[in-house]
């Protein structure tokens, strides 16, 4: 019998494909088998992370139920403390409110005011203005009431006659000092007496010296006429002006827009003295002594 080499040799290539086919069958049946256990663990992990997380996420919850009971609590103490400080004491109260070279909205300072029963009887509104006019505004507020430079004398003599009637009638001349000076907006009564007066800064050009000249000038003429005075801003300012006025001896409260900062606000307009809040001029947080009560 005659072997026939072309056979031979088609029957051993069917052979090694048969192997070949047969390893590749069984190596992705095996790698399904560790394609299918490694998905395994991956979602084993998986819920082990979740169940990690459902934990935290459940302790976080807990805490915040745990900090919103501490708010609701302090904010009916704070109430209770409200409540104590301006009761009936300063319903009464005179205010005059400056804001420096405020943008809109920087802080609502009526609503505060109106929480503890008082209307200020007059708001004076210091707008951002050129070099040249704050030089001039700087002028105007060292002249105060006096005016010599003007030299309509027909309104000199009414002005003397205003003056000499507010000052019979035991009248502040701060509002109508304010209301006659040019570039500023006024708004309210000039026949009042002053208790207090409140500066409302944001800091703006707080490094320029032509508007720390007028910052200067307004606090030396609120002081001429022996009326207290504070400066008050935000917590959330970058630049503080409250340095500034500190030098000045002016009681500043740093933190106006919470509920610690009103409440030096109130100490101050009942006649405590110093500088509180929360920023690195500020001498304590509160006054000391705002839980005694004469």
């Amino acid at each position: 019998m005659v072997i026939n080499i072309k056979h031979f040799v088609i029957t051993i290539i069917a052979i090694f494909l048969s192997l070949g086919v047969g390893i590749f069958i069984g190596v992705i049946i095996d790698g399904q088998h560790l394609f299918i256990e490694q998905q395994k663990v991956i979602v084993s992990q998986i819920e082990e992370e979740f169940d990690d997380f459902r934990q935290k996420n459940y302790e976080i919850m807990n805490e915040l139920n745990d900090y919103k009971n501490k708010n609701s609590r302090r904010d009916r103490f704070l109430k209770l403390i409200y409540e104590k400080l301006t009761e009936k004491e300063l319903q009464d109260y005179n205010v005059i409110v400056i804001n420096m070279f405020n943008g809109e909205d920087y802080i609502e300072i009526n609503q505060v005011l109106d929480d503890i029963g008082i209307k200020p009887v007059a708001e004076v509104n210091i707008p951002r203005e050129s070099s040249e006019a704050i030089q001039k505004l700087s002028n105007d507020f060292k002249r105060g009431y006096s005016f010599q430079a003007l030299n309509d004398e027909i309104y000199i003599m009414n002005r003397e006659r205003i003056v000499s009637g507010l000052i019979k009638n035991e009248y502040s001349l701060l509002p109508y000092s304010l209301k006659e000076i040019e570039g500023l907006k006024y708004q309210g009564n000039i026949y009042s007496s002053i208790d207090q007066a409140i500066v409302i800064d944001d800091g703006f050009m707080i490094n320029d010296r032509n508007y720390n000249g007028v910052r200067k000038e307004l606090i030396n003429l609120i002081k001429s006429e022996d009326i207290p005075v504070m400066v008050i801003e935000s917590s959330e300012i970058s630049l503080s002006s409250i340095p500034f006025y500190k030098e000045l001896d002016v009681s500043s409260v740093d933190n106006a827009d919470t509920a610690l900062g009103r409440l030096s606000m109130i100490m101050l307009l009942k006649g405590k003295n110093g500088h509180f809040g929360e920023k690195k001029a500020a001498d304590h947080l509160i006054p000391e002594d705002f839980l005694i009560f004469e």
